[in-house]
C-alpha cells in the first residue's frame, strides 16, 4: 500500500496534468451557476409580464362589460320617456292642499279644498236648495248693477279675511316657483323653452323634478323672501277700502284688490294676478322626461361590480338628505355619482367623492 501511495506521489509530482485543477473547475461551476440564476430570472419576469397582460386584459374587459352596463342602463331608461307637462297649479296646489287638513292659517282659508261662493257670505236670495226669495234676489241684482257696497249687505270683513288667504297662497306659490327654478339651475339640469312657453326641463326625471318641487314649496311655507312678493302680499292685506261689487256677483273689489268667488278663485292685486291664472304675478308650465331617473340609475348602478358598493352608499346617503328635506342636495349628489360612473373613471368611497360637489 505504501508503496502504491509513492509511485502515485511521484506521478503528480512528475506529470503536474494528473493534478485536480480547482480554479477551473470553480469557473466552470460559477459559469453554471450563472446561467441558471439568468434562466429563472427571465422565467419569473416572463411569467410576471404574462401576469400582467392577463390581468390588464381582464381589468380591460370588466371595465368594458361595466361601460356596456352603464350605457344600456341610460338607453332603457331614456326608451321610457313620455314629456309630461305640469302648470304651477298642479305643482304646488296639491301640496298646500295637505296643510289645509291640520295647520293653520291654512287650515281656516281652505282655498283649495273648500273655495268660497257668495253664498257663503250671504250673497245670496236662496233661502233653501230650490227655494228663492224674489224680493232679495232682485235687491241683490240691483245692487250689483249699481256697484253697491258689501257693508249693506253681507260681512265685509269676512271677504277681506278670505282675500288674504288668496294673497298668502299666491305669495307662497310665487315664492316657490322661484325656489324651484333655482334649485333647477344649481342642479345644473339644462332649461329651455318651446314655441307655447314651456319650460323644457332637460336632464332630470319627472320623479327628481317632483322632489324639488316639494321643497321648494314648504321652504316657500316657511319663508317668502322675494322683495317683490312680500311688496304685493302687503299691499293686498292692508287695504281696508271698502268693498263693492265688480259688475257681477262673484267679482267683489276692496280698493286695489279684485276677488273672484268662484270654485276657481282670483285674486289681482294693483293689476297684478296673484292667485288664480297666476301667482304673485308669475306662471310657468313645465314639461319634464317621465323616462330618465337618477334614483333609478343609481338603483341599477348597484348591479354593476365596479359601482355596486359605491351605488349603495350613495343611495343610503342620499336617503338620509331626502328624509331630511334636503332634496336638491340628494338630486345633485346623485346627479354627481351617476356622471362619474358614466365617465368611466374609478369607483371612490363616499368620503373621497362628497368634497367635490358643491
Amino acid at each position: 500500500m505504501k508503496t502504491l501511495i509513492t509511485i502515485l506521489i511521484s506521478l503528480l509530482l512528475i506529470n503536474p496534468a494528473y493534478a485536480f485543477d480547482a480554479s477551473v473547475d470553480t469557473g466552470k461551476q460559477k459559469k453554471i451557476d450563472k446561467e441558471k440564476s439568468q434562466n429563472i430570472k427571465k422565467s419569473k419576469e416572463k411569467k410576471k409580464s404574462k401576469g400582467e397582460k392577463e390581468s390588464k386584459t381582464i381589468s380591460k374587459g370588466l371595465d368594458k362589460q361595466t361601460q356596456e352596463a352603464i350605457k344600456q342602463i341610460e338607453q332603457a331608461m331614456n326608451s321610457k320617456g313620455v314629456d309630461i307637462t305640469l302648470s304651477l297649479e298642479t305643482l304646488f296646489l296639491n301640496s298646500l292642499i295637505k296643510y289645509e287638513k291640520d295647520t293653520e292659517p291654512f287650515l281656516t282659508c281652505k282655498v283649495i279644498s273648500k273655495p268660497k261662493l257668495p253664498a257663503d257670505f250671504e250673497l245670496t236670495a236662496e233661502i233653501r236648495p230650490g227655494v228663492i226669495d224674489t224680493i232679495k234676489a232682485s235687491y241683490i241684482s240691483n245692487a250689483v248693477q249699481s256697484r253697491a257696497y258689501i257693508a249693506n249687505i253681507a260681512d265685509e270683513d269676512s271677504i277681506r279675511e278670505y282675500r288674504n288667504c288668496l294673497s298668502l297662497y299666491g305669495s307662497i306659490i310665487g315664492q316657490a316657483y322661484l325656489y324651484l327654478t333655482s334649485d333647477i339651475t344649481e342642479v345644473e339640469a339644462e332649461v329651455s323653452k318651446d314655441d307655447r312657453g314651456n319650460i323644457i326641463v332637460s336632464g332630470l326625471n319627472y320623479s327628481d323634478f317632483i322632489l324639488l318641487a316639494n321643497t321648494s314649496i314648504s321652504r316657500a311655507i316657511t319663508s317668502v323672501e322675494d322683495p317683490l312678493i312680500k311688496e304685493m302680499y302687503q299691499n293686498a292685506i292692508r287695504d281696508t277700502s271698502p268693498c263693492q261689487f265688480d259688475i257681477s256677483i262673484e267679482n267683489i273689489k276692496c280698493g286695489n284688490t279684485l276677488v273672484t268667488l268662484s270654485t276657481k278663485p282670483a285674486l289681482m292685486v294693483a293689476g297684478i294676478k296673484v292667485f288664480g291664472d297666476s301667482f304673485s304675478g308669475f306662471t310657468g308650465t313645465f314639461k319634464v322626461s317621465q323616462g330618465w331617473s337618477y334614483s333609478d340609475a343609481i338603483e341599477k348602478l348597484k348591479s354593476t361590480s365596479a359601482y355596486n358598493k359605491f351605488a349603495d352608499e350613495v343611495s343610503k346617503y342620499t336617503e338620509r338628505l331626502e328624509s331630511r328635506g334636503k332634496n336638491k342636495e340628494a338630486t345633485l349628489v346623485k346627479k354627481k355619482a351617476w356622471e362619474l360612473a358614466k365617465s368611466g373613471k374609478q369607483a371612490i368611497s363616499l368620503s373621497q367623492f362628497l368634497p367635490s360637489i358643491k
